[in-house]
């Protein structure tokens, strides 16, 4: 029986939806033991649990410019400053605790869909043999700070073939990288007609639906927007979902309000049928957390996005925008022209639907077709019998400082080496 380990950290919903889903992947596949773990919430300190889920949504929510600020700083270090950046401060919090539960557990493969992780395995293996696989996801359309923390990985799952130039430059390999997509649950990638889902859900299958959800977390907001939305649209014959999952006070707040006869509003709860809202839906209203971008694009649907996001979202933004799956706003103005030329332009309209099909992926699939793959992992019981765990921390901060140094020795030699081949060449790069 293949034993896997999958390690999440609660950051948002992403990062756990990530590996709920993978979870139940594995087991409907069969002869497999599968063991999830919050990372931190498991291994770490209160404080540290608070600030990667709870301060992470008061920053994003209140102090959005200045979390915006600390990423780019981040984004920009070296990446040869790997074993002295900033996440590594939460990854070694967690390496004791870790190092015992994988020998305790024994996986064949680890799975993980936070960099915490990744950076706690490729500290580990500085100094401990962990024999099994292991595999991490990143769940954005862009490089985050902290990835290039990660390579002693085996493998970086990645959302596209276009981030390969990126991670090289952060010193993975290419044989490490998998470009699978990020992999959301199943019933995403299910295709089911848009009329069959409207009729299931009591809609009119022959009226131009717009979805609106923007997740949890402190951000506030959607209401303002939903407002501005069926302001920009009080004069079509249209249907609007609004999801507020667990924010009761937007859903009071709309079960309240008085809707013209030409707008049909379905107000929703929590739900676990966000697959079928969407199948249902022409359009969708969002932020743009990589793994919800992902379940739209599964679901071929074209995305209207504000601008006000916190910065992994600008990113994911910038690119989804390139491929032309998204069109944004950044007023009540912009937003209107946005959606109406989407009602409007069939065209338009079909052209972004069309864009979503080449990225869209089965990431789920290709990523629990590799686990499953993967050969058993063998542990020295003897070697395990010897592990002190309280010299974990102070032996791995060891060899992070010798790492950090060699490492920037041979970026200093390589530089020199750069140099001599210019002048050599007479200041040109030979191609």
């Amino acid at each position: 029986m293949k034993k896997v380990m999958i390690l999440t950290v609660t950051a948002g919903n992403g990062h756990n939806a990530c590996a709920k889903g993978m979870k139940e992947k594995l087991e409907s596949l069969g002869n497999v033991e599968v063991k999830v773990i919050d990372l931190l919430k498991e291994y770490s300190t209160d404080l540290k649990v608070w600030t990667a889920d709870k301060g992470y949504n008061i920053a994003v929510a209140h102090l959005r410019h200045v979390y915006n600020m600390f990423y780019e700083i981040f984004k920009n270090v070296p990446p040869e400053d790997r074993n002295k950046c900033a996440g590594q401060g939460m990854a070694i919090s967690t390496l004791k605790g870790l190092l015992k539960e994988i020998y305790t557990f024994k996986p064949d493969v680890i799975y993980a869909t936070h960099f915490y992780a990744g950076i706690a395995i490729t500290d580990l293996r500085l100094v401990y043999d962990i024999p099994c696989k292991v595999i991490i996801s990143n769940l954005d359309y862009v490089n985050s700070p902290f990835w290039e923390a990660c390579v002693g990985v085996d493998y970086f799952a990645i959302p596209h073939e276009d981030f390969i130039e990126e991670c090289e430059r952060e010193g993975f390999k290419k044989s490490q990288l998998i470009p699978a997509g990020i992999p959301v649950g199943d019933k995403f990638y299910i295709e089911k007609d848009k009329k069959e889902a409207k009729k299931e859900l009591g809609l009119n299958p022959d009226v131009f639906t717009i979805m609106v959800m923007f997740g949890g977390g402190h951000w506030a907001g959607g209401f303002k927007i939903f407002k501005d939305l069926v302001d920009s649209v009080k004069d079509r014959n249209v249907q609007i979902i609004m999801i507020n999952g667990r924010n009761k006070e937007g859903y009071d707040k709309i079960a309240k309000m008085k809707f013209p006869k030409n707008i049909t509003v379905v107000n929703v709860g929590f739900t676990n049928q966000v697959d079928l809202y969407m199948s249902a839906s022409d359009i969708i209203l969002n932020k743009l957390g990589g793994t919800s971008a992902t379940e739209m694009i599964n679901k071929k649907l074209p995305i209207v996005v504000t601008e006000i996001l916190p910065a992994q979202e600008k990113y994911n933004l910038v690119y989804l925008k390139k491929k032309g799956i998204v069109k944004s706003f950044k007023n009540k103005k912009e937003l209107k022209d946005a959606v109406c030329s989407l009602m409007d332009n069939k065209d338009e309209y079909n052209k972004m639907v069309a864009n979503t099909l080449l990225l869209r992926r089965n990431g789920i699939e290709t990523l629990s077709n590799l686990i499953m793959s993967q050969p058993d992992a063998v542990y020295n019981e003897d070697y395990i019998a010897k592990i002190d765990y309280k010299k974990v921390v102070p032996l791995v901060k060891k060899a992070l400082n010798k790492n950090h140094k060699q490492t920037k020795k041979e970026i200093k030699i390589q530089n020199k080496e750069n140099k001599k081949s210019l002048k050599s060449n007479g200041g040109k790069i030979k191609c």
